[in-house]
């Protein structure tokens, strides 16, 4: 079983899960628009990107494999200004066309 690190605390998950799982089982909240559980992710929305260390570019949480020693930051500037970026691209060509009450 992978043993990863995010955001300082060290948690053991299953083969497979993802690091936005891996996440949820410590308590840590990614927020997420796109991610449905039990659904495939289809990483559009970019809301859940987190820094893997090691890796000059920042990863869909949603879709991204826990690893063996991996070191996962969520709350860092650069993965809020990812975030924050991502959802004023996905708001900026809002029609208010949706069902849901806005």
């Amino acid at each position: 079983m992978p043993k990863l690190t995010i955001d300082q605390r060290e948690v053991e998950v299953p083969p497979g899960t993802t690091v936005l799982a891996a996440a949820r089982q410590l308590g840590i909240e990614i927020p997420t628009l796109c991610h449905l559980d039990g659904c495939e992710p289809s990483t559009s929305c970019l809301v859940c990107v987190v820094k893997i260390n090691g890796n000059a570019r920042l990863a869909p949480a949603c879709a991204t494999a826990a690893e063996e020693g991996m070191r996962v930051e969520s709350e860092t500037e650069e993965v809020h200004a990812a975030r924050r970026i991502a959802l004023e691209l996905l708001l900026s060509d809002h029609l208010g066309d949706c069902l849901a009450p806005c």
